[in-house]
């Protein structure tokens, strides 16, 4: 899949250097700090595409986990590293909502970090408890403002994407909920799914098995497209709101400088690794959906996330914690 942008896109020499020294990348091997803990999604994505690329790359890539206050520990530590390449940053949509809710961040997305591209995407969903009244997206915003303030929703956290999801949902619909953040999408969906909470915004990959069950009911899926997960379900936008998109995603970075030479290397290696019928497959197994693009792409879409988590961010009066 091609992630394909409408707006202007991004120069990329505001991001990637000169050409110099680039002529015998890679010559040892390769850095991919993970800025989380291993073991969770983005470790094990990550993981994969550091074994397939490094082999394209003729060198291997050694994952470095360097986790801690919501990634920006190990992203710093990549923008301060050497521009040539050896040093690279795999992260997701945090990267966007951060400088949002965080004033004091140790560096500046558009400026510290070269775009390569995108990896992967997966799915968020908005649902809730079967004892809510509620067959669709619509008959939930109906029952939110025949009753004002009386729904509450759980989220992964403050501050994460399915916060975000949900905030904007509740701006652009005119509704009230209130905002329950738990640490971690498996006592969010817990919770939801025993009808402590009567609505959630979680990942679609914690809800099917609940859904099946009866627990719960999927009412619109946040990305622009349907799943194939959940091909009945319909999306927000398809819901009355178009332009809905609150897709998590991962994608690979170096610090800004790195050559264009070594720069385009990456992107094209990295676009034939996921693009190939295998590697491809074991992203959809692992519950995410393989995305490509090339790195002006990519920095086009952070720009335009930034300015729109931005603006919601602003206007719900969200706050990290």
């Amino acid at each position: 899949m091609k992630w394909c942008f409408a707006a202007v896109l991004v120069a990329a020499g505001l991001l990637i250097g000169s050409d110099g020294g680039a002529q015998d990348y890679p010559s040892k091997p390769i850095k991919l700090v993970v800025p989380y803990p291993a073991g969770g999604g983005t470790d094990v994505l990550a993981r994969l595409i550091a074994q397939k690329l490094g082999e394209r790359l003729g060198q291997p890539i050694v994952i470095e986990n360097r986790s801690g206050a919501s990634g920006s520990i190990g992203t710093e530590f990549v923008v301060k590293s050497q521009p040539d390449g050896y040093t690279l940053l795999f992260n997701n949509e945090t990267l966007v909502i951060a400088p949002n809710v965080s004033k004091d961040l140790p560096y500046d997305l558009v400026r510290d970090l070269a775009p390569i591209g995108l990896v992967a995407r997966s799915v968020i969903i908005i649902g809730a408890h079967s004892s809510v009244p509620a067959a669709s997206l619509g008959e939930l915003i109906t029952l939110a403002k025949a009753q004002p303030s009386s729904l509450s929703y759980s989220s992964c956290g403050n501050a994460t994407m399915m916060h975000f999801a949900g905030e904007e949902l509740k701006l652009l619909a005119g509704i009230e909920m209130t905002h329950v953040p738990y640490r971690g999408c498996g006592p969010a969906i817990q919770d939801a799914a025993s009808g402590q909470v009567s609505v959630f915004v979680n990942a679609l990959t914690n809800v099917v098995n609940l859904e099946k069950r009866g627990r719960v009911r999927m009412l619109a899926i946040a990305s622009p497209s349907r799943s194939h997960l959940a091909p009945s379900v319909p999306t927000v936008a398809e819901s009355g709101f178009p332009g809905f998109d609150a897709s998590p995603w991962q994608a690979l970075f170096a610090p800004a400088g790195i050559p264009r030479e070594i720069a385009s290397r990456l992107a094209s290696d990295l676009n034939e690794t996921v693009s190939s019928p295998k590697i491809s497959e074991r992203i959809r197994t692992m519950l995410f959906e393989p995305v490509t693009s090339s790195p002006q792409e990519l920095a086009a879409m952070l720009r335009t996330e930034l300015a729109r988590w931005a603006e919601v961010a602003k206007k719900a009066r969200i706050e990290s914690e």
